[in-house]
């Protein structure tokens, strides 16, 4: 057990540095991903290992994919291409606690938790990278009214696809650790498609979002981006991104366990 951690420690922790040096991750973030990627190792294995790294490779891929174009927009709506912890638990916090679990129990359920929440965060960021890149634009999950790109709680065809498409990746790759890999395939894609589109729909509704007067615009910030301060528009006070893509994540894992 102890050679296990101990190799679990020292990869999350060289591929966490490499993420940090590379300006992927910050020193927090780093620090968050290499404990979530050890618990991940202890409790999964190489294919759960395999499967979060594949989640943190193509969302850092797909960030930079189009820099140029998405700049605009991500000013105004994310917090940018460097993730700090807030992120990194967010996205990866339901999975890192399925393989604690898988570790403490050894059921089957935890499997399927864990392909689904990641199948969520992968799909959803999919969904926001290659959203942005959509030719028409996008809509409201609530009202069906466009609005501008990269609002939360927006959808497109393009990002919907997308969303399918990352929940795919990480059901295969998770279904290599089990004996019913068509099943897994089958509950990450669904469940990760829900919880997407769930984070969508709190993105829409219970999200705290602020409006920047002097620019005219909305952004997710009490603090617009050329530093003045935003108005509270809608939504739960200190329900974030971070609080709502945490929230789908598990919804996600939930969903996925209860489909077994």
């Amino acid at each position: 057990m102890l050679a296990r951690l101990f190799l679990g420690v020292l990869l999350s922790t060289l591929i966490a540095f490499f993420a940090w040096r590379r300006r992927s991750l910050s020193a927090s973030g780093a620090l968050a991903a290499a404990a979530v990627g050890s618990i991940i190792w202890l409790g999964g294995g190489p294919i759960w290992f395999a499967t979060l790294g594949a989640f943190f490779v193509t969302s850092t891929a797909l960030g930079h994919l189009a820099a140029a174009s998405k700049q605009r927009t991500k000013r105004e709506f994310s917090k940018g291409d460097t993730r700090d912890h807030f992120q990194v638990i967010a996205n990866g916090g339901v999975a890192a606690l399925a393989a604690a679990l898988m570790y403490v129990s050894a059921d089957a359920r935890w499997l399927y938790a864990f392909a689904g929440a990641l199948a969520t965060a992968n799909g959803d960021t999919w969904a926001t990278e290659l959203g942005i890149l959509s030719r028409g634009e996008p809509r409201s999950i609530l009202t069906w009214k466009p609005v501008a790109r990269g609002t939360s709680g927006a959808v497109s065809p393009l990002g919907l696809a997308a969303t399918v498409a990352g929940a795919l990746l990480i059901g295969t790759i998770a279904s290599f650790a089990s004996g019913r890999p068509w099943r897994v395939v089958g509950v990450a894609v669904l469940a990760g498609t829900i919880g997407s589109l769930l984070d969508s729909l709190l993105g829409a509704t219970l999200q705290e979002m602020f409006y920047c007067r002097g620019c005219a615009r909305a952004c997710e910030s009490p603090q617009h981006h050329c530093g003045a301060a935003a108005e509270r528009t809608r939504g739960i006070i200190g329900f974030s991104n971070d609080l709502v893509n945490f929230t789908a994540t598990l919804a996600g894992a939930i969903i996925a366990a209860m489909l077994v």
